[in-house]
């Protein structure tokens, strides 16, 4: 359909001739494509003024009033309300019991799998007190010792206690 056509189309629908333009209809007698589509554009138009009620309708009494209860009763719900619905607080209360499970499956496989850590001996099958000092030696150390020196002490502070033997 071309511009002139289209422009001044509902203005001819309508049955306004005064405000269509002189070569509307010229180019309506010259183009055939643009007849053909004007008519049935015609057709849809009378079939559509058909539909149209002879009387003017009027809502009841009371439609805008129930509209707008309807509208206030449709308040927006927040997130957290997902979580008073009984299907999804089942769901949660399931996900959250599986995760307990694995958890402490995991927890259980773990410490079973790790070696088992010497516990360390009671009072009564402690060496006596003066056998341990006479074999760690340890020298004095003053606050401004190097690092090297720290580390070197508290190595032989571990191996003295690593290769001590009841």
């Amino acid at each position: 359909m071309h511009d002139l056509i289209r422009d001044n189309l509902e203005e001819y629908l309508r049955g306004s001739a005064k405000s269509v333009p002189q070569e509307f209809q010229a180019h309506l007698e010259a183009c055939e494509d643009c007849a053909r589509e004007l008519r049935l554009h015609e057709t849809q138009a009378e079939m559509l003024r058909t539909l149209r009620s002879t009387s003017e309708v009027e809502p009841r009494a009371g439609f805008y009033a129930r509209v707008m209860e309807r509208i206030e009763a449709q308040d927006r719900s927040s997130i957290w309300s997902v979580l008073l619905e009984p299907a999804f607080g089942r769901r949660l209360a399931v996900a959250c019991a599986m995760l307990v499970v694995l958890l402490g499956t995991y927890f259980v496989a773990t410490e079973l799998s790790e070696p088992m850590v010497a516990v360390a001996p009671t009072i009564a099958s402690a060496p006596p007190a003066s056998a341990a000092i006479r074999d760690v030696s340890v020298p004095q150390i003053t606050v401004r010792e190097d690092s090297a020196q720290q580390q070197r002490q508290r190595d032989a502070v571990l191996v003295n206690l690593a290769s001590f033997h009841e």
